[in-house]
C-alpha cells in the first residue's frame, strides 16, 4: 500500500497480537538498503543469546544456535527493493533452525512487485486508502476523541467534511491533522 495508508499501524498490531505465540520475536525496518549482511546482523542482536554459542561463529551462524528449535517472528518493514539473492542468503539460517514449519516473515511494502516476489502464501494483504466516510469518523475520534460535538455544532461538520475530503482517505494524515 501507500505511504500513509496504515501498513506499519496494521502490521504492528499484528506483530504486538502474534509476538506471545513465538519464542523470539523481531522487528527490523529495511527501507532503501536491503542488504543481507546488515540485516543479519541486525536480527542477530534482537536475538537473545543462548548459553552454548560459539566463539568466532559467522551471523548465519550464531542465528542459527539461538533459533535452534524455536520459533521466529520476523518483521522486514519497508521494504523497498527486492534482490533474489539477497533474499535466500537472509533467509538462509532461519532453514536451519528446525523450526521452518512455525516461523512467521511480515514484509511490509509500498512496492507490488516487491510483495508478489516475496510471497510464499496468498497471504498478502493489499492495504487501501479509507473511504471518505470512515475518514471522517476516524478524523472525529482524532480531534475530539469521545465527544461528538457534530450533533451540537453542525457548522463544524461542514468544516470537518471539507478537511476530510482533502485527506483522501489516508489515515495518517487524518490522525495527524486532526
Amino acid at each position: 500500500g501507500m505511504g500513509g495508508v496504515g501498513k506499519t499501524t496494521l502490521t504492528q498490531n499484528i506483530f504486538r497480537e502474534l509476538e506471545g505465540s513465538f519464542q523470539v520475536s523481531v522487528w527490523v525496518c529495511v527501507s532503501l538498503d536491503f542488504n543481507a549482511e546488515r540485516l543479519t546482523q541486525e536480527i542477530v542482536k534482537k536475538i537473545p543469546k543462548v548459553n552454548d554459542e560459539k566463539d568466532n561463529a559467522t551471523n548465519h551462524e550464531v542465528i542459527a544456535q539461538r533459533l535452534k528449535s524455536k520459533r521466529l517472528l520476523l518483521v522486514l518493514h519497508d521494504v523497498w527493493t527486492y534482490h533474489e539473492d539477497e533474499w535466500k542468503k537472509l533467509l538462509a539460517p532461519l532453514n536451519q533452525t528446525g523450526g521452518e514449519k512455525g516461523n512467521v516473515v511480515i514484509v511490509t511494502t509500498r512496492i507490488p512487485k516487491v510483495a508478489s516476489m516475496v510471497t510464499t502464501t496468498n497471504s498478502s494483504i493489499d492495504v487501501e486508502r479509507l473511504t471518505h466516510e470512515d475518514t471522517m469518523s476516524f478524523f472525529e475520534v482524532c480531534v475530539f476523541g469521545d465527544q461528538q460535538p457534530w450533533k451540537d455544532h453542525p457548522e463544524l461538520r461542514d468544516v470537518g467534511s471539507k478537511i476530510v475530503k482533502k485527506l483522501k482517505g489516508f489515515p495518517f494524515a487524518a490522525r495527524t491533522v486532526g
